[in-house]
């Protein structure tokens, strides 16, 4: 409550600047919740771009290892190799190993482990039996790729890469190499990696064979805690892993059970690098917000003593004046378009709109007069037209039929008048007429009837007439004519010409396709309401009665509608 009563205390120029202070507040929310879906949106991009990197170099590695494989295949296939001449297979090798910088040496085993030839020495009494990646070799007759080891021939530091030597279905040898991995980080240096990123090659047991920056200092060592469980994860992904360089990457890994060549394979991305830009970004919009906050302060401070408080108070002194009997008395204000002028100019009209709203009634009552009138007189004459319906429906029949034609008509004149009452009694066009008249046959006769003419403005003097009169051409077609039967069809045409008492209509019903048609012997009571409607419009209608089907053609004259006065239609 007493923090309620501080606010109503407060002046206006200090509820402006309490209100400029409040209005900043959410856009330093919705600065800092953009920063943040900003950062989110980055995140969630590099981890997915981590992840692609990562798949892309386990695409390069595949097709060097595959390069190794087609390698170490033409050495098998060469003569010299197959040979047991142990001095020619040893020159071959040395001299296809001094043309390859991915490979260190090039070994041909016996299957029993010892070396039958090497490309650095005559022979070697090393012993390699027990290597996993030579049992392999012998068993599975494919290529293997070994892990990272110190090898007992040539006392490198290597990958040993091996391929069977297979002759007549029997393994007789094997075909080993070390890949170069100096070579093999020159080749990941050269694809490029970003600033503060990192790639690294593993085997299956987490020791880095491959790593750039840096390899000297990571090779033949163990990947750190925070990446070693994904060596062996049972798919590839992303995740967010500190390095033992104490850098933060967002890091794409594939396993090394999920690529072709057996290696752990990841590419990080620096966090930091990453996200600098947005941060500096929001670093900027923060201080761009204060110092526009600044400036909105003071400028709400101008704003509330010089252009608010001031005119506001010339505001209240007018009202006083009026409140005392003053009615004269104007604010004067009227060179300004804001609010503060626009209540200024309020005030001054007031008087003067007051004067105006007693004039505006006096003529409400007189418009309600005028409508009440026109109400009167269209009631007036749709009763005479009931009248005029039921006189000649029940003239010579009162039975179900009759009352039902009666009822029929009825619904015509009403369908007519709701379209008129759509168009607030002005006028309808003859199409639009002529559609409602056929409505209720249009769901599933409207494929029979075909409508051509142009549009033509009806009063309500003619449209109801041309209602009525398309209305009983439709019973007269269901009962006797082209519609009595499945195949009959209707054409409507009509053609509108000038003419001096307003517009004259021509329109031809044309029956085909139904039962043949005579003249009937006397003249019913459809006949007789259609000459009458006609005789009302200024027209004529002839009817002939060809074999082929009925043809009533009609003119009549369609006045200009009147307009309506202001005092009629409001």
């Amino acid at each position: 409550m007493r923090s309620f009563e501080f606010i109503r205390r407060l002046s206006l120029t200090h509820r402006l600047l309490a209100l400029t202070l409040v209005a900043s507040v959410p856009g330093l929310l919705a600065l800092a919740y953009n920063a943040f879906d900003l950062r989110k949106t980055r995140y969630a991009e590099v981890h997915a771009e981590a992840l692609r990197n990562t798949q892309l170099a386990v695409a390069e590695l595949d097709q060097i290892f595959a390069g190794i494989k087609g390698v170490l295949h033409a050495v098998a296939q060469a003569a010299e190799v197959r040979q047991a001449d142990a001095a020619a297979c040893s020159r071959y090798v040395m001299r296809v190993r001094d043309g390859l910088q991915a490979l260190t040496s090039i070994l041909i085993m016996n299957p029993d482990g010892s070396v039958r030839c090497f490309s650095e020495a005559p022979s070697s009494s090393a012993n390699l039996a027990d290597r996993p990646y030579f049992q392999d070799v012998l068993k599975n007759r494919t290529f293997a790729v070994g892990t990272y080891t110190a090898s007992r021939v040539s006392n490198r530091n290597l990958v040993p890469v091996a391929l069977p030597l297979v002759e007549n279905g029997t393994v007789t040898g094997v075909v080993m190499a070390g890949l170069n991995l100096q070579w093999l980080g020159r080749q990941l240096s050269e694809r490029g990696i970003a600033r503060g990123g990192a790639i690294t090659v593993a085997d299956r047991d987490g020791i880095i064979v491959a790593r750039e920056p840096a390899p000297e200092t990571y090779i033949g060592t163990r990947i750190a805690p925070s990446g070693i469980g994904f060596v062996a994860a049972p798919a590839a992904g992303s995740a967010e892993i500190e390095s033992p360089d104490g850098t933060t990457r967002i890091a794409g890994y594939v396993p090394a059970a999920l690529t072709p060549f057996g290696f752990y394979v990841s590419t990080g991305i620096s966090r930091d690098e990453v996200l600098r830009p947005i941060d500096e970004a929001t670093r900027r919009s923060l201080l761009v917000f204060s110092l526009g906050s600044l400036v909105a302060l003071v400028l709400a401070w101008l704003v509330g003593e010089g252009i608010i408080r001031q005119p506001l108070m010339k505001v209240v002194a007018t009202a006083e004046a009026w409140r005392r009997g003053h009615d004269m008395a104007r604010t004067g204000i009227i060179d300004r378009g804001d609010e503060i002028g626009l209540l200024g100019q309020t005030f001054d009209r007031l008087m003067d709109e007051s004067q105006q709203r007693a004039i505006e009634r006096e003529t409400e009552e007189a418009r309600r007069d005028i409508l009440v009138h026109e109400l009167a007189h269209r009631v007036k004459n749709t009763l005479a037209t009931v009248q005029s319906i039921a006189s000649l429906s029940f003239r010579h029949s009162q039975g179900p039929d009759a009352l039902r034609g009666f009822q029929d008509r009825l619904q015509a004149l009403v369908r007519s008048h709701d379209l008129l009452t759509q168009r607030n009694w002005e006028h309808a066009d003859i199409t639009d007429i002529m559609k409602v008249s056929l409505a209720p046959l249009q769901g599933d006769k409207s494929h029979r009837f075909a409508l051509f003419g142009p549009a033509v403005d009806l009063p309500p003097t003619s449209a109801v007439p041309v209602a009525m009169i398309v209305h009983e051409l439709c019973t007269n077609a269901m009962k006797y004519g082209a519609l009595s039967n499945d195949r009959g069809t209707v054409t409507l045409r009509w053609s509108a010409t000038p003419d001096a008492r307003g517009t004259a209509v021509s329109m031809t019903w044309s029956e085909a396709g139904g039962p043949p048609v005579e003249r009937p012997q006397q003249e019913g009571f459809g006949s007789r309401l259609i000459a009458n409607l006609t005789r009302q419009m200024h027209g004529g209608v002839e009817v002939r009665y060809p074999p082929s089907g009925l043809v009533c053609h009609l003119k009549f004259v369609a006045p200009e509608a009147e307009p309506r006065t202001a005092s009629a239609t409001g």
